[in-house]
């Protein structure tokens, strides 16, 4: 496995996302830029420059619309292919986080908790044909806690969020009210991220943990522990694997020794728990994963502001073929 290094940003990456098809990469960072670039080779296309720092992104599912969430208060949607802004909505402290539901039809977006104002979800109508194309929605009761994360559970049917507090909140869209609070780590969830089908979702943890949970019953099915902030995690749509990936911020890296493996990605097999193996391609914490749809590539975004794009090698897709169960052939 070879990786391709994508050097354009100057500071730390935030997110990194594949459209529906998995042949484009979009990147996010601290620079105030947005990058999209070929999945296949690294080539860059273009970029969007925000206002402030983009803390999340998400593309609609026929790649025509950007939307991205930045610290300049503001939530933008973008023509994909002409880089123009075609609507803006603004807050009065920073867009922490941003998605689209499934089918496209509505956004949610995360304002910041901070200067007296409280971490709050914001849900939006998203209209394709109209010139301003967001419209609110409503807005979800605020946990008076700072919400890293929101992401919809299947069907829109729910809201999960990933608190500072450990906690993931989740909300019933319909009543629009808090209707579970999973308390299972006891320091900030930094992610939640989903299996293919959302059928299962895992938390990412600064207390170096992550934990895989059963949607419909929100049974926790497995812990993973690396010893190490977790702010990252890709679960493959192909595979029984995971990759997790994190490390200890810059500003605790300092008081002790550090060396390249500390922030390598390390990939767990989901059902037995086993560490398979890892990667280390990052000098500084990792902070985003995410794998392309097929499960075929997987792209790392760090702190350093590299970002690396790893396509499977054959060998990878012929490994676990003997955890296979196959039935002893009768006699």
């Amino acid at each position: 496995m070879r990786p391709i290094s994508l050097r354009l940003h100057e500071r730390p990456i935030t997110q990194v996302l594949f459209n529906r098809e998995g042949d484009l990469l979009f990147v996010a960072a601290k620079d105030k830029l947005v990058s999209v670039w070929y999945t296949a080779n690294g080539e860059r296309i273009g970029s969007y420059l925000c206002g402030g720092v983009v803390y999340s992104i998400d593309v609609s599912q026929d790649s025509k619309y950007l939307i991205t969430a930045s610290a300049d208060a503001k939530a933008r949607v973008w023509d994909v292919q002409t880089g123009k802004v075609l609507d803006v909505v603004d807050f009065e402290v920073a867009a922490r986080s941003i998605e689209f539901s499934q089918g496209d039809k509505q956004i949610l977006c995360v304002s910041d908790q901070v200067m007296g104002c409280q971490g709050t979800i914001h849900v939006f109508n998203f209209e394709k044909d109209d010139v301003r194309k967001f419209s609110k929605a409503y807005i979800l009761p605020s946990p008076n806690v700072k919400i890293l994360q929101a992401t919809w559970g299947p069907l829109n049917k729910t809201i999960l969020a990933s608190c500072e507090d450990g906690a993931v909140r989740i909300y019933d869209t319909e009543k629009k009210e808090l209707i579970k609070t999973i308390l299972d780590h006891n320091k900030t969830v930094t992610r939640i991220e989903w299996t293919k089908h959302r059928i299962m979702f895992m938390t990412c943890s600064k207390d170096g943990t992550a934990k895989l949970y059963d949607t419909k019953t929100l049974k926790l099915l497995k812990t993973f522990d690396t010893g190490r902030p977790i702010n990252a995690a890709g679960i493959s749509p192909l595979k029984p694997h995971v990759i997790l990936g994190g490390g200890q911020s810059a500003e605790s890296v300092t008081t002790s020794k550090v060396d390249a493996s500390q922030f390598k990605v390390r990939f767990f097999h989901v059902v037995y728990g086993d560490e398979l193996g890892g990667l280390i391609g990052h000098i500084g914490p990792v902070h985003s994963i995410c794998f392309t749809p097929d499960g075929k590539t997987f792209a790392t975004g760090g702190e350093e502001g590299l970002v690396q794009i790893n396509h499977f090698d054959e060998s990878y897709f012929e490994f676990d073929d003997d955890l296979i169960y196959t039935p002893p052939t009768q006699h």
